[in-house]
Protein backbone atom coordinates (compact mmCIF):
# COMPACT_ATOMS: atom_id res chain seq x y z
CA UNK A 1 0.00 0.00 0.00
CA UNK A 2 1.34 3.54 -0.91
CA UNK A 3 1.81 5.89 2.28
CA UNK A 4 -0.35 8.97 1.29
CA UNK A 5 1.53 12.41 0.94
CA UNK A 6 2.43 14.60 4.02
CA UNK A 7 0.17 17.65 4.68
CA UNK A 8 1.70 21.06 3.66
CA UNK A 9 5.63 19.99 2.15
CA UNK A 10 7.78 22.59 1.60
CA UNK A 11 11.11 21.83 -0.16
CA UNK A 12 14.31 22.49 1.04
CA UNK A 13 17.47 21.04 -0.71
CA UNK A 14 20.33 18.87 -0.37
CA UNK A 15 23.84 19.12 -1.42
CA UNK A 16 26.59 16.69 -1.38
CA UNK A 17 29.84 18.30 -2.93
CA UNK A 18 32.26 15.08 -3.68
CA UNK A 19 36.11 15.33 -4.26
CA UNK A 20 38.59 12.66 -5.77
CA UNK A 21 36.80 9.43 -7.20
CA UNK A 22 33.12 9.47 -6.52
CA UNK A 23 32.18 11.27 -9.45
CA UNK A 24 29.95 13.94 -8.48
CA UNK A 25 29.49 17.76 -8.76
CA UNK A 26 32.79 19.43 -7.85
CA UNK A 27 33.21 23.06 -6.70
CA UNK A 28 36.91 23.47 -7.51
CA UNK A 29 38.99 21.04 -6.21
CA UNK A 30 40.14 20.32 -2.73
CA UNK A 31 42.83 17.68 -3.06
CA UNK A 32 46.07 18.63 -4.87
CA UNK A 33 46.52 17.47 -8.92
CA UNK A 34 49.03 14.87 -7.22
CA UNK A 35 47.78 13.10 -3.98
CA UNK A 36 50.66 12.21 -2.24
CA UNK A 37 51.19 8.32 -3.08
CA UNK A 38 50.51 5.93 -0.59
CA UNK A 39 49.65 2.17 -0.76
CA UNK A 40 45.89 1.50 0.55
CA UNK A 41 43.57 -1.02 0.33
CA UNK A 42 40.16 -0.59 -2.03
CA UNK A 43 36.94 1.17 0.07
CA UNK A 44 35.49 -1.13 1.75
CA UNK A 45 32.05 0.20 0.28
CA UNK A 46 31.63 3.66 -1.14
CA UNK A 47 28.95 5.38 -0.32
CA UNK A 48 26.25 6.26 -2.58
CA UNK A 49 26.17 8.92 -4.86
CA UNK A 50 23.69 12.17 -3.93
CA UNK A 51 23.09 14.90 -6.68
CA UNK A 52 21.38 18.33 -5.42
CA UNK A 53 17.99 17.30 -6.20
CA UNK A 54 15.61 16.40 -2.93
CA UNK A 55 13.89 13.66 -4.37
CA UNK A 56 16.96 11.63 -6.08
CA UNK A 57 17.30 8.04 -4.86
CA UNK A 58 20.95 7.30 -4.16
CA UNK A 59 22.62 3.88 -4.81
CA UNK A 60 21.85 1.12 -2.16
CA UNK A 61 24.33 0.97 0.42
CA UNK A 62 25.55 -2.26 1.91
CA UNK A 63 22.71 -3.41 4.07
CA UNK A 64 25.33 -4.72 6.93
CA UNK A 65 27.96 -2.57 8.37
CA UNK A 66 31.96 -2.85 7.48
CA UNK A 67 33.49 -5.19 10.23
CA UNK A 68 34.43 -3.28 13.13
CA UNK A 69 37.11 -3.71 15.63
CA UNK A 70 36.11 -4.25 18.96
CA UNK A 71 35.64 -1.10 21.11
CA UNK A 72 37.74 -0.43 24.08
CA UNK A 73 35.94 1.74 26.23
CA UNK A 74 38.24 4.01 28.75
CA UNK A 75 38.10 2.66 32.25
CA UNK A 76 36.49 5.50 34.28
CA UNK A 77 36.57 9.00 31.63
CA UNK A 78 36.59 9.81 27.92
CA UNK A 79 38.75 12.76 28.65
CA UNK A 80 41.47 14.99 26.82
CA UNK A 81 43.12 18.20 27.32
CA UNK A 82 40.82 19.44 24.73
CA UNK A 83 37.72 18.93 22.58
CA UNK A 84 40.25 17.65 19.92
CA UNK A 85 41.84 15.47 21.86
CA UNK A 86 38.69 14.19 23.66
CA UNK A 87 37.80 13.10 20.24
CA UNK A 88 41.04 11.48 19.33
CA UNK A 89 40.42 9.28 22.66
CA UNK A 90 36.93 8.29 21.61
CA UNK A 91 38.45 7.69 17.89
CA UNK A 92 41.15 5.53 19.86
CA UNK A 93 38.77 3.81 22.36
CA UNK A 94 36.19 2.85 19.15
CA UNK A 95 39.47 1.60 16.48
CA UNK A 96 42.37 0.37 19.51
CA UNK A 97 45.57 -0.70 17.83
CA UNK A 98 45.81 -1.13 14.50
CA UNK A 99 42.54 -0.96 13.66
CA UNK A 100 41.86 1.07 10.41
CA UNK A 101 38.76 3.35 9.18
CA UNK A 102 37.90 3.00 6.37
CA UNK A 103 36.29 6.83 6.19
CA UNK A 104 36.79 9.61 9.08
CA UNK A 105 34.12 12.38 9.09
CA UNK A 106 35.85 15.96 9.80
CA UNK A 107 33.57 17.91 12.21
CA UNK A 108 33.90 21.74 13.30
CA UNK A 109 35.32 21.63 17.29
CA UNK A 110 33.58 24.91 17.52
CA UNK A 111 30.45 24.02 16.04
CA UNK A 112 28.51 20.54 15.63
CA UNK A 113 25.20 22.03 14.33
CA UNK A 114 25.45 20.90 11.04
CA UNK A 115 27.11 17.37 12.30
CA UNK A 116 24.61 15.05 14.47
CA UNK A 117 23.84 13.02 10.93
CA UNK A 118 27.66 12.93 10.80
CA UNK A 119 27.57 9.97 13.76
CA UNK A 120 25.13 7.70 12.86
CA UNK A 121 26.78 8.22 8.93
CA UNK A 122 30.25 7.02 10.70
CA UNK A 123 28.61 4.16 11.82
CA UNK A 124 27.22 3.17 9.04
CA UNK A 125 29.91 2.87 7.17
CA UNK A 126 32.37 1.39 9.65
CA UNK A 127 33.80 4.85 10.14
CA UNK A 128 35.01 7.64 12.40
CA UNK A 129 34.18 11.03 13.66
CA UNK A 130 36.86 13.21 14.13
CA UNK A 131 37.18 16.94 15.21
CA UNK A 132 39.09 19.85 13.76
CA UNK A 133 39.36 23.48 14.41
CA UNK A 134 37.78 25.40 11.06
CA UNK A 135 40.75 26.77 9.89
CA UNK A 136 43.29 23.98 10.18
CA UNK A 137 44.16 20.33 11.62
CA UNK A 138 44.82 20.13 15.25
CA UNK A 139 48.26 18.00 15.59
CA UNK A 140 46.95 15.46 17.86
CA UNK A 141 43.72 15.27 14.95
CA UNK A 142 46.74 14.96 11.91
CA UNK A 143 48.35 12.37 13.95
CA UNK A 144 44.92 10.10 14.76
CA UNK A 145 44.50 10.61 10.85
CA UNK A 146 47.81 9.33 9.82
CA UNK A 147 46.84 6.13 12.47
CA UNK A 148 43.43 5.75 11.32
CA UNK A 149 44.74 5.54 8.02
CA UNK A 150 41.22 6.14 6.04
CA UNK A 151 40.31 5.97 1.98
CA UNK A 152 38.09 9.05 2.49
CA UNK A 153 38.34 11.89 4.84
CA UNK A 154 34.56 13.57 4.60
CA UNK A 155 34.16 17.44 5.93
CA UNK A 156 30.52 17.95 7.02
CA UNK A 157 29.58 21.73 6.38
CA UNK A 158 30.58 24.33 4.15
CA UNK A 159 33.06 26.82 3.48
CA UNK A 160 32.60 28.65 6.38
CA UNK A 161 31.96 25.61 9.01
CA UNK A 162 35.45 23.85 7.33
CA UNK A 163 37.46 26.05 6.00
CA UNK A 164 39.52 25.59 2.20
CA UNK A 165 42.81 24.81 4.45
CA UNK A 166 41.29 21.57 6.44
CA UNK A 167 40.77 20.28 3.34
CA UNK A 168 44.29 21.25 1.65
CA UNK A 169 45.48 19.69 5.12
CA UNK A 170 42.91 16.64 4.48
CA UNK A 171 44.24 15.84 1.24
CA UNK A 172 47.68 14.35 2.88
CA UNK A 173 46.32 12.31 5.19
CA UNK A 174 43.90 10.36 2.21
CA UNK A 175 43.67 9.84 -1.02
CA UNK A 176 39.82 10.84 -1.04
CA UNK A 177 38.43 14.12 0.48
CA UNK A 178 34.57 14.92 -0.06
CA UNK A 179 32.31 17.44 1.62
CA UNK A 180 28.99 17.25 2.60
CA UNK A 181 26.83 20.27 2.92
CA UNK A 182 23.18 21.09 3.06
CA UNK A 183 23.77 24.98 3.13
CA UNK A 184 21.68 24.32 6.62
CA UNK A 185 21.73 21.90 9.53
CA UNK A 186 18.48 20.69 8.12
CA UNK A 187 19.84 20.22 4.67
CA UNK A 188 22.92 18.94 5.49
CA UNK A 189 21.69 16.31 7.71
CA UNK A 190 19.54 14.91 4.15
CA UNK A 191 22.77 15.23 2.59
CA UNK A 192 24.80 13.24 5.18
CA UNK A 193 22.02 10.60 5.23
CA UNK A 194 21.53 10.24 1.33
CA UNK A 195 25.74 9.90 1.24
CA UNK A 196 25.57 6.63 4.20
CA UNK A 197 22.30 5.21 3.79
CA UNK A 198 21.23 3.51 0.44
CA UNK A 199 17.93 1.67 2.78
CA UNK A 200 16.94 2.07 6.43
CA UNK A 201 14.14 1.34 8.12
CA UNK A 202 14.23 3.37 11.38
CA UNK A 203 15.05 7.38 11.19
CA UNK A 204 15.19 9.70 14.04
CA UNK A 205 13.72 13.49 13.69
CA UNK A 206 15.09 15.57 15.74
CA UNK A 207 14.69 20.44 16.39
CA UNK A 208 17.85 22.08 14.70
CA UNK A 209 16.54 24.41 18.22
CA UNK A 210 17.61 21.68 21.05
CA UNK A 211 21.32 20.12 20.58
CA UNK A 212 20.57 18.47 23.56
CA UNK A 213 18.17 16.22 21.83
CA UNK A 214 19.78 16.04 18.56
CA UNK A 215 23.67 14.35 20.39
CA UNK A 216 21.22 11.48 22.19
CA UNK A 217 19.15 11.19 19.33
CA UNK A 218 22.74 10.92 16.55
CA UNK A 219 23.73 8.12 19.48
CA UNK A 220 20.77 6.14 19.52
CA UNK A 221 20.29 6.50 15.47
CA UNK A 222 23.70 5.33 15.06
CA UNK A 223 23.59 2.33 17.06
CA UNK A 224 20.82 1.37 15.24
CA UNK A 225 22.76 2.26 12.19
CA UNK A 226 20.08 4.52 11.07
CA UNK A 227 19.60 8.38 10.03
CA UNK A 228 18.97 11.12 12.61
CA UNK A 229 17.04 14.32 10.70
CA UNK A 230 17.33 17.72 11.56
CA UNK A 231 13.70 19.48 11.24
CA UNK A 232 12.74 23.11 11.89
CA UNK A 233 10.78 22.12 14.80
CA UNK A 234 8.00 24.99 15.22
CA UNK A 235 7.21 24.38 11.66
CA UNK A 236 3.82 23.32 11.04
CA UNK A 237 4.41 20.35 8.69
CA UNK A 238 7.37 18.33 7.07
CA UNK A 239 9.52 19.42 4.51
CA UNK A 240 9.26 17.43 0.93
CA UNK A 241 12.83 17.27 0.84
CA UNK A 242 12.18 14.74 4.18
CA UNK A 243 9.30 13.10 3.15
CA UNK A 244 11.30 12.23 0.15
CA UNK A 245 14.28 10.87 1.52
CA UNK A 246 12.33 8.84 4.06
CA UNK A 247 10.49 7.37 1.45
CA UNK A 248 13.56 6.65 -0.64
CA UNK A 249 15.15 4.84 2.64
CA UNK A 250 12.02 2.99 2.77
CA UNK A 251 11.64 3.75 6.41
CA UNK A 252 8.46 2.86 8.37
CA UNK A 253 9.45 3.54 12.31
CA UNK A 254 10.43 7.06 13.34
CA UNK A 255 10.97 8.51 16.21
CA UNK A 256 10.75 12.36 17.46
CA UNK A 257 13.12 13.65 19.80
CA UNK A 258 11.18 15.71 22.29
CA UNK A 259 8.11 17.26 23.77
CA UNK A 260 5.84 19.07 20.75
CA UNK A 261 7.47 22.40 22.33
CA UNK A 262 10.55 20.85 20.70
CA UNK A 263 9.12 19.05 17.42
CA UNK A 264 5.30 20.45 16.47
CA UNK A 265 2.04 18.28 16.24
CA UNK A 266 2.08 19.29 12.46
CA UNK A 267 5.39 17.51 11.83
CA UNK A 268 4.75 14.00 13.72
CA UNK A 269 1.03 13.95 12.28
CA UNK A 270 2.76 14.19 8.66
CA UNK A 271 4.92 11.58 9.62
CA UNK A 272 2.35 9.36 10.57
CA UNK A 273 0.83 10.31 7.31
CA UNK A 274 4.16 8.70 5.46
CA UNK A 275 4.81 5.67 7.66
CA UNK A 276 1.65 5.47 9.17
CA UNK A 277 0.08 5.91 12.46
CA UNK A 278 1.61 2.91 14.17
CA UNK A 279 5.03 3.74 12.48
CA UNK A 280 5.56 7.04 14.80
CA UNK A 281 6.97 7.47 18.36
CA UNK A 282 7.97 10.70 20.76
CA UNK A 283 10.90 10.33 23.01
CA UNK A 284 9.59 12.98 25.27
CA UNK A 285 10.06 13.83 28.60
CA UNK A 286 9.80 17.02 31.27
CA UNK A 287 13.29 17.89 30.83
CA UNK A 288 16.81 17.41 28.83
CA UNK A 289 17.50 14.44 30.93
CA UNK A 290 14.11 12.74 30.85
CA UNK A 291 14.06 12.68 27.28
CA UNK A 292 17.44 11.25 26.86
CA UNK A 293 16.82 8.38 28.77
CA UNK A 294 13.36 8.01 26.86
CA UNK A 295 15.61 7.91 23.76
CA UNK A 296 17.77 5.31 24.77
CA UNK A 297 15.05 2.86 26.50
CA UNK A 298 13.48 3.24 22.82
CA UNK A 299 16.50 3.02 21.27
CA UNK A 300 17.63 -0.06 23.30
CA UNK A 301 14.64 -1.66 24.93
CA UNK A 302 16.84 -4.95 25.66
CA UNK A 303 20.57 -3.61 27.08
CA UNK A 304 22.92 -6.26 26.80
CA UNK A 305 25.51 -6.18 29.59
CA UNK A 306 27.77 -3.73 29.14
CA UNK A 307 29.20 0.39 29.87
CA UNK A 308 27.21 3.19 30.12
CA UNK A 309 28.31 7.02 28.68
CA UNK A 310 27.40 9.77 31.08
CA UNK A 311 27.61 13.16 29.65
CA UNK A 312 26.95 17.04 31.15
CA UNK A 313 22.91 17.54 29.80
CA UNK A 314 25.01 21.12 30.09
CA UNK A 315 27.53 20.95 27.30
CA UNK A 316 26.45 19.17 24.31
CA UNK A 317 29.07 20.03 22.49
CA UNK A 318 31.29 17.66 25.45
CA UNK A 319 28.63 15.09 24.95
CA UNK A 320 28.94 15.20 20.90
CA UNK A 321 32.21 13.73 21.90
CA UNK A 322 31.01 10.54 23.85
CA UNK A 323 28.08 10.25 21.19
CA UNK A 324 30.48 8.61 18.43
CA UNK A 325 31.55 6.21 20.94
CA UNK A 326 28.59 5.23 22.35
CA UNK A 327 26.70 4.88 18.65
CA UNK A 328 29.09 3.05 17.40
CA UNK A 329 29.49 0.82 20.00
CA UNK A 330 26.00 0.83 20.34
CA UNK A 331 25.83 1.65 24.25
CA UNK A 332 23.30 3.90 25.56
CA UNK A 333 24.36 7.70 26.14
CA UNK A 334 22.62 9.28 29.39
CA UNK A 335 22.88 13.01 30.55
CA UNK A 336 23.33 14.14 34.00
CA UNK A 337 23.99 17.24 35.73
CA UNK A 338 27.63 18.75 36.33
CA UNK A 339 27.58 17.12 40.02
CA UNK A 340 24.41 14.33 40.60
CA UNK A 341 21.95 11.82 38.38
CA UNK A 342 18.65 13.35 37.94
CA UNK A 343 15.97 10.56 39.32
CA UNK A 344 14.56 10.08 35.72
CA UNK A 345 18.30 8.73 34.63
CA UNK A 346 19.23 6.61 37.77
CA UNK A 347 17.11 3.76 37.06
CA UNK A 348 18.55 2.95 33.53
CA UNK A 349 22.37 3.22 34.87
CA UNK A 350 22.04 1.09 38.06
CA UNK A 351 19.72 -1.63 36.35
CA UNK A 352 20.53 -4.60 34.48
CA UNK A 353 22.76 -3.83 31.66
CA UNK A 354 24.90 -1.45 32.76
CA UNK A 355 27.97 -2.77 34.68
CA UNK A 356 30.13 0.25 33.99
CA UNK A 357 29.51 3.73 33.59
CA UNK A 358 32.09 6.31 31.44
CA UNK A 359 31.86 9.83 32.03
CA UNK A 360 32.58 11.94 29.20
CA UNK A 361 34.90 15.18 29.80
CA UNK A 362 37.01 15.72 32.22
CA UNK A 363 36.78 16.91 36.23
CA UNK A 364 34.99 20.07 35.14
CA UNK A 365 32.54 19.08 32.92
CA UNK A 366 31.32 15.88 34.91
CA UNK A 367 32.05 15.55 38.58
CA UNK A 368 33.57 12.18 40.18
CA UNK A 369 29.71 12.63 42.42
CA UNK A 370 27.99 12.27 39.21
CA UNK A 371 29.90 9.09 38.73
CA UNK A 372 29.30 7.62 41.41
CA UNK A 373 25.61 7.70 40.53
CA UNK A 374 24.75 10.22 43.79
CA UNK A 375 20.93 10.93 43.27
CA UNK A 376 20.15 14.72 42.86
CA UNK A 377 19.59 16.98 45.60
CA UNK A 378 17.72 20.50 45.52
CA UNK A 379 20.07 23.35 45.75
CA UNK A 380 17.32 26.05 46.02
CA UNK A 381 14.94 23.94 48.71
CA UNK A 382 16.69 25.57 52.33
CA UNK A 383 15.96 21.97 53.96
CA UNK A 384 18.37 20.47 51.25
CA UNK A 385 21.58 19.75 52.57
CA UNK A 386 23.02 20.74 48.85
CA UNK A 387 21.32 23.96 49.16
CA UNK A 388 23.43 26.76 47.72
CA UNK A 389 23.40 30.32 49.64
CA UNK A 390 25.27 33.42 48.59
CA UNK A 391 24.84 37.08 47.60
CA UNK A 392 23.37 35.60 44.37
CA UNK A 393 20.86 33.15 45.85
CA UNK A 394 19.15 34.03 49.14
CA UNK A 395 16.72 31.69 51.38
CA UNK A 396 12.93 31.66 50.50
CA UNK A 397 11.35 31.93 52.58
CA UNK A 398 14.33 34.82 54.22
CA UNK A 399 13.01 33.53 57.77
CA UNK A 400 13.64 30.03 57.28
CA UNK A 401 14.56 28.27 60.53
CA UNK A 402 15.05 24.19 60.32
CA UNK A 403 12.88 21.93 62.61
CA UNK A 404 15.39 19.61 63.45
CA UNK A 405 18.26 22.21 65.45
CA UNK A 406 20.02 20.43 68.36
CA UNK A 407 23.30 21.12 70.21
CA UNK A 408 25.99 18.82 68.92
CA UNK A 409 27.03 16.72 71.54
CA UNK A 410 30.20 17.69 72.15
CA UNK A 411 32.44 19.47 74.52
CA UNK A 412 33.07 23.26 73.95
CA UNK A 413 29.37 23.44 71.98
CA UNK A 414 28.62 26.64 73.96
CA UNK A 415 24.86 25.62 73.46
CA UNK A 416 25.21 26.53 69.59
CA UNK A 417 22.45 24.21 67.70
CA UNK A 418 22.65 22.82 64.19
CA UNK A 419 20.89 20.36 61.93
CA UNK A 420 20.90 17.14 63.26
CA UNK A 421 23.13 15.64 60.88
CA UNK A 422 25.31 18.55 60.72
CA UNK A 423 25.51 18.30 64.60
CA UNK A 424 26.09 14.64 64.33
CA UNK A 425 29.12 14.60 62.23
CA UNK A 426 30.25 17.58 63.52
CA UNK A 427 30.67 15.77 67.25
CA UNK A 428 32.42 12.86 65.17
CA UNK A 429 34.74 15.51 63.91
CA UNK A 430 35.70 17.16 67.18
CA UNK A 431 36.00 13.83 68.71
CA UNK A 432 38.78 12.62 65.74
CA UNK A 433 40.62 15.96 66.36
CA UNK A 434 41.39 14.66 69.56
CA UNK A 435 41.83 10.99 68.53
CA UNK A 436 44.44 12.64 66.20
CA UNK A 437 46.33 14.36 68.66
CA UNK A 438 45.59 18.00 67.24
CA UNK A 439 43.68 19.31 70.30
CA UNK A 440 40.82 20.25 70.50
CA UNK A 441 37.58 22.13 68.44
CA UNK A 442 35.02 24.29 69.59
CA UNK A 443 31.87 26.73 68.37
CA UNK A 444 31.98 30.24 67.58
CA UNK A 445 28.73 30.37 66.48
CA UNK A 446 26.35 27.93 64.25
CA UNK A 447 22.92 28.39 63.14
CA UNK A 448 21.88 32.08 63.27
CA UNK A 449 18.52 32.82 62.90
CA UNK A 450 17.20 35.91 60.65
CA UNK A 451 16.63 38.13 62.81
CA UNK A 452 20.43 37.75 64.96
CA UNK A 453 21.72 37.85 61.14
CA UNK A 454 19.82 41.59 60.83
CA UNK A 455 20.99 42.40 64.12
CA UNK A 456 24.97 41.28 63.72
CA UNK A 457 24.94 42.66 59.81
CA UNK A 458 23.66 46.23 60.70
CA UNK A 459 26.05 46.12 64.19
CA UNK A 460 29.27 45.65 61.80
CA UNK A 461 27.72 48.31 59.04
CA UNK A 462 26.89 50.94 61.86
CA UNK A 463 31.05 50.23 63.66
CA UNK A 464 33.13 49.07 59.65
CA UNK A 465 31.02 50.46 56.76
CA UNK A 466 28.92 48.55 54.45
CA UNK A 467 31.81 47.69 52.32
CA UNK A 468 33.61 45.56 54.88
CA UNK A 469 30.49 44.50 56.33
CA UNK A 470 29.25 43.08 52.84
CA UNK A 471 32.75 41.41 52.67
CA UNK A 472 32.40 39.66 56.20
CA UNK A 473 29.31 39.32 57.01
CA UNK A 474 25.96 38.23 54.77
CA UNK A 475 22.92 40.16 54.91
CA UNK A 476 20.39 38.48 56.44
CA UNK A 477 18.49 35.93 54.71
CA UNK A 478 21.96 35.27 52.64
CA UNK A 479 23.61 33.76 55.31
CA UNK A 480 24.92 29.99 55.58
CA UNK A 481 24.30 30.32 58.73
CA UNK A 482 20.66 30.73 58.73
CA UNK A 483 20.48 26.87 57.21
CA UNK A 484 21.47 25.37 60.21
CA UNK A 485 24.72 23.57 58.40
CA UNK A 486 27.30 26.17 58.90
CA UNK A 487 29.71 26.33 61.79
CA UNK A 488 32.36 28.47 62.54
CA UNK A 489 34.64 26.96 64.30
CA UNK A 490 37.77 27.40 67.00
CA UNK A 491 41.04 25.81 68.75
CA UNK A 492 40.34 25.49 72.30
CA UNK A 493 43.62 25.91 74.17
CA UNK A 494 45.27 28.56 72.40
CA UNK A 495 44.70 31.55 74.11
CA UNK A 496 47.00 33.75 71.60
CA UNK A 497 44.90 33.24 68.36
CA UNK A 498 41.84 34.78 67.78
CA UNK A 499 39.38 32.82 65.40
CA UNK A 500 39.22 35.33 62.20
CA UNK A 501 42.79 35.45 61.87
CA UNK A 502 45.22 32.53 62.75
CA UNK A 503 42.89 29.34 63.31
CA UNK A 504 44.72 28.44 60.08
CA UNK A 505 47.92 28.18 61.39
CA UNK A 506 46.99 25.79 64.40
CA UNK A 507 47.07 22.45 64.44
CA UNK A 508 43.56 22.41 64.82
CA UNK A 509 42.89 24.56 61.46
CA UNK A 510 45.91 22.50 59.28
CA UNK A 511 44.02 19.54 60.29
CA UNK A 512 40.46 20.48 59.59
CA UNK A 513 41.47 22.30 56.16
CA UNK A 514 43.29 18.49 55.26
CA UNK A 515 40.28 16.12 56.75
CA UNK A 516 37.18 18.20 57.07
CA UNK A 517 35.80 16.50 53.76
CA UNK A 518 35.82 12.84 55.83
CA UNK A 519 33.16 13.99 57.73
CA UNK A 520 31.19 15.41 54.96
CA UNK A 521 32.25 19.36 55.52
CA UNK A 522 34.21 21.58 53.24
CA UNK A 523 36.11 24.82 54.03
CA UNK A 524 33.57 27.33 51.95
CA UNK A 525 35.51 30.30 52.07
CA UNK A 526 38.83 29.84 50.93
CA UNK A 527 41.95 31.89 49.98
CA UNK A 528 41.88 33.79 47.03
CA UNK A 529 38.36 33.11 45.18
CA UNK A 530 36.56 36.48 46.78
CA UNK A 531 35.75 37.32 43.77
CA UNK A 532 33.29 33.76 43.22
CA UNK A 533 31.86 33.70 46.68
CA UNK A 534 31.93 37.32 47.65
CA UNK A 535 32.87 36.60 51.04
CA UNK A 536 36.83 36.96 52.06
CA UNK A 537 39.23 33.85 53.35
CA UNK A 538 37.24 32.55 56.56
CA UNK A 539 39.57 29.35 57.84
CA UNK A 540 36.67 28.85 60.50
CA UNK A 541 34.09 28.64 58.63
CA UNK A 542 32.79 25.29 57.95
CA UNK A 543 29.67 24.29 55.67
CA UNK A 544 28.06 20.35 56.29
CA UNK A 545 27.37 19.07 52.51
CA UNK A 546 27.17 15.55 53.61
CA UNK A 547 30.39 12.92 52.65
CA UNK A 548 29.48 12.03 49.06
CA UNK A 549 29.85 15.88 47.78
CA UNK A 550 32.31 16.54 50.62
CA UNK A 551 34.63 13.72 49.46
CA UNK A 552 33.96 14.14 45.74
CA UNK A 553 34.79 18.28 46.51
CA UNK A 554 37.55 17.55 47.64
CA UNK A 555 38.76 13.89 45.43
CA UNK A 556 37.95 16.79 42.30
CA UNK A 557 40.54 19.84 44.32
CA UNK A 558 37.45 22.38 43.80
CA UNK A 559 37.56 25.57 46.01
CA UNK A 560 33.80 26.79 45.78
CA UNK A 561 30.56 25.09 46.10
CA UNK A 562 29.46 28.01 43.43
CA UNK A 563 32.15 26.19 41.12
CA UNK A 564 31.70 22.73 42.26
CA UNK A 565 27.63 23.35 41.41
CA UNK A 566 27.94 24.63 38.39
CA UNK A 567 26.32 28.27 39.53
CA UNK A 568 27.48 31.62 38.46
CA UNK A 569 29.67 33.42 40.88
CA UNK A 570 28.31 35.68 43.32
CA UNK A 571 30.44 38.40 43.99
CA UNK A 572 27.61 41.13 45.20
CA UNK A 573 24.41 41.43 45.77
Amino acid sequence: MTAPEPRHLALAAVAVVAVAGLGLAVAGPLTPSEPPARSVPPAASPPPSASTSPSATPSPSPSAVAALPRTRPPQGRLAGDDLYAMSVAASRAAFPGTARAPVVFLVSGESQAQAYGAVPAAAALGGAVLLTRPDGIPRVTAAELDRLDPDRIVLVGGGTVIRAAVARAAATHAPDVERVDGDSRAGTSLALARFAFGTATKAWVVSRDHPEHAVVAAAAAAGQRSPVLVVDGDAAALPAAHAALLRDLGATDVTVVGPTSAVSTGIADDLEDLVGSGGVRRASGADRYAVAAKVNALARPSLSEGVAYLANGRKPTTAFVGAFLAGLSQRPLHYSLPYCVPASVRPALVGTGVSRVVLVGGESSVRRLAGRLEPCRSIEDPSSTWVLVNKRNGLSPRGFVPSDLRVPAMEHAGGHELRADAAKALATMAAASVDAGVGRIGIDTAFRSYATQDALYDSRVASRGRAWADTWYLRPGYSEHQTGLTVDLLPIGRSNCTINDCIDETPQGVWLARNAWRHGFILRYERGHTSTTGVGFEPWHFRYVGKPLAEAYRDGGWNTLEAFLDEPAAPSY
